[in-house]
């Protein structure tokens, strides 16, 4: 199975603002795990790879799929309390079977930067209804230098899906309903003096669900729906080059929120302050805190506490991001206008031997809902890929879900266990 990811490429340390490093960490590992999934580790033109020299040299690489697997609570149904690494729920298992191609576009080098990446997936469920997903996503990164002080970075990513996101706060996690997603980042840098640059920068998302249940109550659906909305943010970034390895980063961000039909338009004020650390030449330490102010459109001010940090390593064979964050998200439960989210996630691949590699994924939020409770949602991904020879792959996944119960709305636990082989052309 193929999950949705987000890829930024690697910029120019001297050219290129380090406002989106956590992104870039986050998003290099799940583009790198999303290709190792499907059994990907040839490089250069496929053409050439081919044989075919008579045509030019062109850096795409094309990957099809074929997995199989089980899920014990394909509905997503209650499991009664919903506690971490529970048993086997009440929800009905199924038998599923997928399909995915994964299309990648890379021109690294020059002035100009360009990675593209295309995925599409459809599953299909025999022994359930209405349960069957046609999804895909779309990933363009693109760096520009104009100069040697001034830099353009742009990301632009799309998905449409049907399976609960653990990863980012886009909406309820107990509810099996297609969506479609866009983040959109553009940032321009300039350096001012040698030590001091600044980063102008402007974030467009787009959250809607549509108003198709697969099977869930009435109630689920209108909880979705209630969360398509569109966000704004702006950011200005000064930064300081304290040492060669070390950057001093102050920080103000506007962030506005205006929903579809739900009462909870808000606007947030962000003043952070941070750093950014090379430990070593391969791992980064990157860290904000501050205060946030969020003004309701309907329920007055709120103050919060605000705080993000990310660790990343890579090298030739393994990688590790690992990123916090402590802040305000977008209430995804009926009658809540404030929560408060706890979010952490781990993401690990490691090359065993030059044809097995591992991968491993953790991702854990703690919601405070004012007025309602709070809630607790985790999720395992574990994989082995083998590479059987420079065209073809084979891989095993497990995934493991939970989201504790809040109020009167139970909770539930999910299992789901996958193989599949990949061709590369």
């Amino acid at each position: 199975m193929i999950l949705p990811c987000r890829i930024h490429r690697a910029r120019n340390r001297n050219r290129v603002d380090s406002l989106p490093r956590t992104l870039l960490f986050a998003a290099s590992f799940l583009a790198l795990q999303a290709i190792e999934a499907i059994g990907q580790n040839a490089t250069g033109s496929t053409f050439e790879q081919a044989g075919v020299g008579w045509l030019p040299a062109v850096p795409i690489q094309i990957t099809a799929g074929l997995d199989t697997g089980y899920d014990d609570n394909a509905t997503i149904s209650s499991s009664g309390k919903g506690s971490l690494f529970a048993g086997s729920s009440t929800g009905k298992g199924s038998l599923f079977a997928g399909e995915n191609v994964v299309l990648t576009y890379d021109r690294p080098g020059g002035r100009t930067q360009l990675y593209l990446i295309g995925v599409g997936r459809f599953s299909q469920y025999f022994d359930v209804s209405g349960q069957n997903e046609t999804a895909g996503n779309v990933t363009l990164s693109l760096t520009h230098n104009f100069s040697s002080r001034l830099s353009f970075y742009a990301s632009v990513y799309g998905t449409y899906q049907n399976e609960p996101n653990f990863t980012s706060n886009v909406g309820p996690q107990n509810v099996r309903s297609p969506f479609f997603d866009t983040v959109d980042l553009f940032a321009l840098t300039y350096h001012w003096l040698l030590r001091f640059s600044t980063v102008t920068s402007y974030t467009f998302e787009r959250v809607y669900y549509t108003s198709s249940s697969n099977g869930n109550s009435q109630n689920g659906v209108q909880n979705t729906l209630a969360q398509n909305r569109i966000q704004n943010t702006f950011r200005e970034e000064f930064q300081f080059s304290l040492t060669s390895r070390t950057v001093l980063v102050g920080e103000y961000r506007l962030e506005m929120i205006n929903y579809d039909t739900a009462p909870t338009n808000s606007t947030t004020h962000y003043v952070l302050a941070g750093f950014n650390h090379h430990l070593t030449e391969h791992l980064i330490f990157h860290v904000r805190g501050g205060e946030s102010f969020r003004s309701l459109e309907n329920d007055g001010d709120t103050a919060n506490p605000y705080f993000e940090s990310s660790l990343g390593y890579v090298s030739s064979n393994h990688s590790l991001n690992w990123t916090t964050s402590y802040d305000f998200e977008a209430p995804n439960q009926a009658g809540v206008s404030i929560r408060k989210t706890l979010r952490t996630g781990l993401n690990l691949t490691y090359g065993l031997t030059s044809r097995i590699s591992s991968t491993a994924g953790v991702n854990y939020h703690h919601d405070e809902n004012g007025g309602v409770g709070s809630q607790d949602s985790f999720d395992l991904t574990l994989g082995l890929r083998y590479t059987i020879n420079k065209r073809f792959g084979m891989h095993v996944d497990y995934n493991h879900t939970t989201q504790s119960s809040l109020g009167s709305t139970p909770g539930y636990s999910r299992n789901r266990y996958s193989a599949g082989l990949s061709y590369t052309y």
